[in-house]
């Protein structure tokens, strides 16, 4: 258990709160955020009472489309979402959004482990801005026009798939979905020749490269 952990009463906390600061604007169930955040239901249910309970999280409704007999129906989903009244959004966001919550260390042991991984690039949400006072805030909110990669994967001998549980406990960790690609060395290479729109967008802003056998 890290600090950041410790100070908010464990890592289950630490997730739903994450969750709900990066996605102010969406309404999840009890059974949804246990599913995104990588925790039990049970825990999401006692995490959802405490919350609630501070002020940090209300209830809300939103409007899904759903088939019912091959014809498509609104239904009204009952959950809870970010509180914008909470009086301590600021600080908290800071600590809990500023805090790395996945070590680099451990995404670099992955991926040294797989073989055939020639490049590991973060960007996007997992790097930080500072902007005017002291709020420390995801570069693509501070930057209107920023749309990067989270991570980009350069390798062979392997498939989106067999990375697809790695990068759902990354997600879950974080509090968000992340935009990750796989690429093999000869795509990656065409399109860093071309000049591609896909890799600038990434390695035109701060970005880190955890793993680098392609000489970038």
């Amino acid at each position: 258990m890290n600090i950041l952990e410790k100070l908010f009463g464990g890592a289950a906390r630490v997730r739903v709160m994450r969750f709900f600061l990066q996605n102010p604007d969406r309404v999840a169930t009890s059974k949804e955020l246990a599913r995104l955040a990588g925790i039990s239901a049970v825990s999401a249910r006692r995490e959802i009472h405490f919350l609630r309970a501070v002020g940090f999280i209300a209830s809300a409704k939103r409007i899904d489309e759903v088939i019912k007999r091959k014809k498509t129906k609104k239904q009204k989903i009952s959950g809870f979402r970010f509180s914008a009244d909470f009086p301590l959004a600021g600080p908290v966001r800071n600590l809990v959004i500023g805090a790395s919550p996945v070590s680099r260390e451990k995404i670099a042991h992955y991926f040294k482990n797989r073989n055939g991984i020639q490049l590991v690039a973060l960007g996007g949400a997992f790097i930080s801005a500072v902007s005017s006072g002291s709020d420390t805030i995801p570069l693509s909110e501070y930057l209107d026009d920023y749309q990067s990669l989270d991570l980009l994967i350069v390798g062979r001998k392997t498939t989106r798939s067999a990375l697809e549980p790695f990068i759902k406990k990354l997600e879950a960790e974080m509090g968000r979905e992340l935009m990750w690609a796989l690429l093999a060395p000869a795509e990656f290479e065409h399109r860093r020749a071309m000049h591609d729109k896909f890799l600038r967008d990434l390695f035109d802003y701060p970005h880190e490269i955890l793993i680098n056998k392609l000489g970038i």
